[in-house]
């Protein structure tokens, strides 16, 4: 019942498809260095946090916590409600299109 609803199988397929994506874009992107990367840009500030180029995947791992929470959740409440869970997929989707635009910028500071 939940994926058949096209609201829902649509806003979880497109998150999924940028998850993905953002995980192949960081792969090919970032390579493992013994130097220390840009892991956080404030535009006051300026870079105020370096790491280790493996923390960067903490951005894409943060995508995959909130796409399987919010769509459990999502797939709770959808008898109950079925407007708070389009929420929570569409909600999702949200979420990765600002992990992407994120994870492009720091390529970018990168290279």
């Amino acid at each position: 019942m939940y994926l058949r609803d096209w609201r829902n199988s649509l806003g979880l397929s497109i998150s999924v498809v940028f998850q993905v994506y953002i995980w192949i874009f960081l792969a090919l992107n970032i390579k493992p260095e013994m130097e220390r990367i840009f892991l956080h840009y404030n535009i006051i500030f300026g870079v105020d946090l370096l790491g280790e180029w493996w923390k960067i995947y903490y951005l894409p791992i943060a995508g995959l916590l909130v796409l399987i929470v919010n769509s459990c959740l999502a797939v709770l409440v959808y008898k109950k409600s079925k407007f708070i869970s389009w929420l929570l997929n569409f909600s999702i989707l949200f979420f990765h299109i600002f992990l992407l635009i994120v994870a492009r910028l720091l390529v970018r500071l990168n290279s």
